[in-house]
């Protein structure tokens, strides 16, 4: 909503319009069903996706993948400069700190690896963040492994370039969590050829299988408590502790012997991920829509609406605000009165 309500130059009207989205639960509110359905197309990057939207609308739902560059090899990302001996095993895990930590879920990638490799000098868990001075949550699960020898974490904005070498530089990427659209580290690392090790659902089934990566069993769980930042009541996969645990050790114990995964991942992802594969998908696609005259009756009358449902949304998120800042001040003046009358009695 806040894209829309930022643009409202935006024309519209009398075109085919076609909205990308990426969701990470099987629940959609109704203001956004109600979005989406003021388009002719909805395109998803993951099947897990038109799962979901083919249950709350009836436009087109279309699965079109994030296309996965691979970068040339280089050095932009220094070990040196945070104190990692050039020949250690780099494990790695990647997230916003905005994105909530509930979903992103660091703590059971870090917990499982203090638990494999907690006395282990020779590797390191990189844990690359940013935003983390923007996010309490992700603050306080972090705080707690600042002091452990082999949990590196950066909290930085990299560029592309120096990600894909922190990627190329890593040995195994591990995300263990609740739910990805897509989950777009997890398909980078596969296409350098790196051991993956994620939560067997949402969107990463799309490329991850049991042949070129390892995949953690989960339970299902429900958000609470995210402080607005998500709604209450989602569904998340909660990846079971022990058999993450059970795959670190197999990936530690047979580190050499993993040539079979690593090669399977790098083919899944060059075969059907790449810019040439995905854009040749986009380009059948577009050719098919523009060799149909749209009848009058078709096309999305309604779709200038999406201008003023985010101008509500906008304007009813500012009263919201402005409540909570009254009631607040008026809640602090009651409190400091009620303490003024106690210290005469």
């Amino acid at each position: 909503m806040t894209f829309f309500s930022k643009n409202q130059d935006l024309k519209l009207e009398n075109l085919y319009n076609i909205i990308y989205w990426a969701w990470e639960f099987p629940e959609v509110s109704d203001k956004v069903a109600e979005l989406l359905n003021m388009f002719d197309e909805l395109w998803v990057p993951s099947d897990f996706c038109v799962n979901i939207f083919t249950k709350y609308t009836g436009i087109p739902v279309i699965r079109f993948s994030h296309p996965i560059q691979k970068l040339e090899n280089s050095k932009d990302f220094d070990l040196k400069n945070y104190n990692i001996p050039q020949q250690s095993k780099i494990y790695l895990t990647i997230f916003d700190s905005l994105s909530t930590t509930i979903r992103k879920n660091p703590e059971a990638t870090l917990e499982a690896f203090t638990t494999v490799f907690k006395d282990d000098k020779e590797s390191f868990l990189i844990v690359k963040t940013h935003n983390l001075e923007r996010s309490k949550d992700a603050q306080k699960v972090l705080e707690k492994y600042n002091n452990i020898p082999n949990v590196i974490i950066i909290n930085e904005h990299f560029s592309k370039e120096k990600l894909h070498s922190l990627i190329q530089q890593s040995d195994v990427l591990i995300s263990l969590h609740g739910s990805e659209g897509f989950g777009l580290t997890m398909a980078e690392a596969m296409a350098y050829g790196k051991i993956v090790i994620g939560t067997g659902y949402s969107g990463n089934l799309d490329f991850m299988n049991v042949n070129n990566s390892f995949l953690v069993q989960y339970d299902f769980t429900k958000t609470s408590n995210t402080k607005g930042l998500i709604d209450e009541g989602l569904t998340l996969a909660k990846p079971r502790l022990q058999d993450a645990v059970a795959k670190l050790l197999y990936i530690k114990n047979n580190f050499n012997s993993l040539d079979y995964f690593r090669e399977n991942a790098k083919s899944q992802i060059k075969n059907n991920f790449s810019l040439e594969s995905v854009g040749e998908l986009f380009k059948i696609r577009l050719n098919f829509i523009n060799s149909f005259e749209k009848e009058e009756g078709n096309v999305s009358s309604n779709v200038n609406n999406i201008f003023y449902l985010s101008e509500i949304e906008r304007l009813n998120k500012k009263v919201n605000y402005l409540e909570r800042t009254a009631y607040n001040k008026i809640r602090k003046k009651v409190n400091a009165f009620l303490k003024k009358i106690k210290g005469r009695e």
